[in-house]
């Protein structure tokens, strides 16, 4: 068989370009469905609601608090609810509004129960399930005393609204644990 100069080349690479975009749509495909995310979670914990499972794995140092639902309350190992200067929580509900009304809605309700206030849209990190609509906001409430602040990042899966939150009495504090929270938001999904 005769080929033309540089023909064995100009297969070469097509067949490579044509591999490499079949596997980036399968790849795409497989991360884009929301709540379809195949994990093994090394140590979850199991947030059981009436509304559904939520496996969670919280990050090294970091324990769920069993005697707390409704929200699911993580906290440093050696403290405890009352003492811990920095939380972090799982909240579910359902979700009965489109998603952006439901954000809309948090924020009006934060703005209102604490004055004065501001709700701040933040980027937006990676999450175990990224085919989600999901937003994150920095929710700083700063009355005097009793200010804090929360980085809530709302993620809307099977009908429900989870919202991931890290809670400090200061940014500064939030900030500290930044990296776990974002372990957090990489191992949680709905069960069920």
């Amino acid at each position: 068989m005769k080929y033309l100069p540089g023909s064995r080349v100009r297969f070469c690479v097509f067949a490579l370009l044509f591999a490499a975009g079949l596997a980036a749509a399968q790849d795409s495909a497989v991360t884009s469905a929301c709540g379809k995310a195949k994990v093994t979670l090394d140590h979850p914990e199991y947030l059981t609601d009436a509304l559904g499972i939520i496996a969670a794995e919280p990050p090294s140092g970091w324990v769920l608090d069993k005697s707390r639902r409704k929200p699911f309350y993580f906290f440093k190992r050696g403290e405890n609810y009352e003492s811990a200067r920095t939380l972090m929580y799982v909240n579910v509900e359902r979700l009965e509004v489109p998603f952006r009304n439901a954000v809309q809605n948090d924020a009006e309700s934060f703005q209102s129960n604490c004055q004065p206030s501001t709700v701040r849209e933040e980027k937006k990190p990676e999450l175990l399930e990224r085919g989600c609509e999901a937003i994150t906001q920095l929710f700083s409430c700063n009355r005097r005393p009793n200010a804090f602040v929360e980085l809530v990042t709302k993620i809307s899966i099977g009908g429900l609204l989870l919202n991931v939150v890290i809670s400090g009495e200061t940014r500064a504090e939030v900030e500290v644990y930044r990296k776990d929270y974002q372990f957090l938001l990489d191992h949680l999904t709905l069960v069920n």
